[in-house]
């Protein structure tokens, strides 16, 4: 998280409570530090050609965070599993981000 979602004061890695308006950004870490491990548990699975594996991680790191990057993962692992409407649904949804 580069900036607190309250205020919008600049956050350091790291930091808990915003140094400006004193928000709590435990939670929104937890949720960033989750969502990062499952889209490296989602490029794991890639290595290992284990698709359907890979697809349920970068589903989860993109409902945990929504960026154009987590967007491409998932579309792009959608697509290796045999998923190919649900591939081109999630394309077109995060790609216009």
């Amino acid at each position: 998280m580069e900036k607190c979602p309250a205020c919008e004061a600049l956050v350091s890695p790291g930091q808990s409570v915003c140094r400006r308006c004193r928000t709590d950004l435990s939670v929104l870490l937890n949720i960033e530090t989750q969502a990062r491990m499952h889209e490296k548990k989602a490029w794991q699975a890639f290595e290992k050609q284990a698709f359907e594996q890979m697809f349920y991680h970068a589903k989860r790191s993109a409902a945990l965070i929504t960026t154009p990057e987590s967007g491409r993962l998932l579309a792009g692992a959608a697509v290796l599993a045999g998923k190919y409407e649900t591939a081109v649904n999630f394309f077109k949804i995060w790609n216009q981000t």
